[in-house]
């Protein structure tokens, strides 16, 4: 089992995403990945977040833990022996926005950040699908408390 984290980054009605080729197919997803040992949880948003969008985040508060259990979902053929448990927080970039996707050091299939709308989120790319309409309540309701959300994949 490992502890990951990722950045929910919306402006202006807009969600920000890593976009990526894998299990052989395109797909958008929230920047983030595994916390290294001796990281505490925000400073682990934060190196993710320089390295797959090119800039420091703003890391507020802990939003939802979910988890992902590859036997349980559709690359299972890929990851049935992965148990990741993912802590997802709320981020604000900085007010450069022209900044945004220079100097990355990209996963090996990262192909580039794409900003999403919100009202689009449901027709997009985005990864995990079973997490659209808990971004979606999000946006709109805004305040939550940190919320387990469960196994999503």
């Amino acid at each position: 089992m490992r502890s990951s984290v990722q950045a929910i980054i919306i402006n202006e009605g807009k969600l920000l995403t890593v976009k990526k080729y894998d299990y052989n197919k395109f797909m958008n997803i929230l920047p983030g990945g595994g916390q290294e040992p001796g990281e505490t949880l925000k400073e682990a948003v934060n190196r993710e977040c320089r390295e797959e969008i090119g800039v420091k985040v703003e890391v507020n508060e802990l939003l939802f833990v979910s988890e992902y259990i590859g036997k349980n979902h559709e690359h299972a053929r890929w990851d049935s022996e992965t148990h990741v448990v993912v802590h997802l927080f709320s981020c604000t970039v900085p007010s450069d926005l022209n900044k945004l996707g220079k100097n990355i050091e990209p996963d090996p299939d990262q192909i580039g950040i794409e900003w999403i709308p919100m009202k689009e989120l449901s027709n997009s790319d985005f990864y995990p699908k079973a997490m659209i309409p808990i971004l979606l309540k999000y946006e709109t309701e805004g305040d939550v408390i940190a919320t387990y959300v469960g196994d999503m994949g």
